[in-house]
């Protein structure tokens, strides 16, 4: 058993997938935990939330026994922004939060996001998007049959993201530390996004630039994930219990 959980919150139209290799990368000393949300299993029995609210309601009951010990959350692109609420919802009932709020390849969530320009894309428009801001191959959308899936499945979670509106977000900050990790040729995050989430944590916020772009925990992994190791170790070496 390590000693805190990390749990991991995948992009729109991922899995948990997202997060193999990850315990092998990060070694003992952390419990990698990826989250699978609600209605994405195989089982076909739990309900596939659609809106915002109601799945960071189901995730903070799914998880509740996990998050009253030490851990962080690492959300990436979509992730993040569940992560985040999820952090909020656990403030606002005087919950415990996270060591730390790790957020990667998703713009300050006060900010107009870059997937709000997708909801009017055609089926071509968003795969070609989709291969625009990620590492996957263009071959691998050819089967229609696919990317049929992979597109309706991208919509709903997109959606999900076109949900949050950050104007209504006026709660107080954080009181965890919140570390943004940043591609640094991302197309949907630039300078301004990434540094914007400092107004969200009164306890410090950390920007760490990566090489690659929106999904650079692929592209580098190791500068990725020398830089994810040490942040975690400072974890290990100093304690913390944030409370709302």
């Amino acid at each position: 058993m390590g000693e805190f959980t990390l749990f991991g919150f995948h992009h729109a139209g991922g899995g948990v997938s997202s997060f193999s290799g990850w315990q092998r990368a990060l070694g003992p000393g952390v419990d990698v935990v990826p989250v699978a949300l609600p209605g994405r299993g195989q089982d076909g029995r739990s309900p596939r939330y659609v809106d915002l609210d109601s799945l960071t309601e189901a995730l903070a009951e799914d998880l509740g026994p996990g998050l009253s010990g030490r851990h962080v959350l690492y959300g990436h692109s979509m992730g993040a922004l569940i992560a985040y609420r999820l952090a909020r919802l656990r403030a606002r009932r005087g919950q415990r939060l996270p060591e730390r709020l790790i957020v990667g390849a998703f713009a300050a969530p006060h900010l107009r996001q870059s997937v709000d320009a997708t909801q009017k894309l055609t089926d071509s428009e968003l795969a070609r998007w989709l291969i625009d801001t990620s590492d996957i191959r263009a071959d691998l959308l050819s089967g229609t049959e696919r990317l049929t899936a992979m597109l309706a499945r991208l919509r709903e979670d997109l959606r999900i993201c076109r949900q949050h509106r950050g104007a209504q977000d006026t709660g107080e900050p954080l009181s965890c530390p919140v570390d943004v990790f940043a591609g640094a040729d991302d197309p949907l995050v630039d300078g301004a996004g990434a540094t914007g989430w400092r107004r969200h944590t009164s306890a410090g916020c950390t920007v760490h630039v990566i090489p690659g772009g929106h999904f650079f925990p692929r592209e580098s992994k190791g500068v990725f994930f020398d830089e994810l190791r040490s942040l975690l170790r400072s974890e290990l070496t100093e304690p913390a219990v944030h409370m709302a």
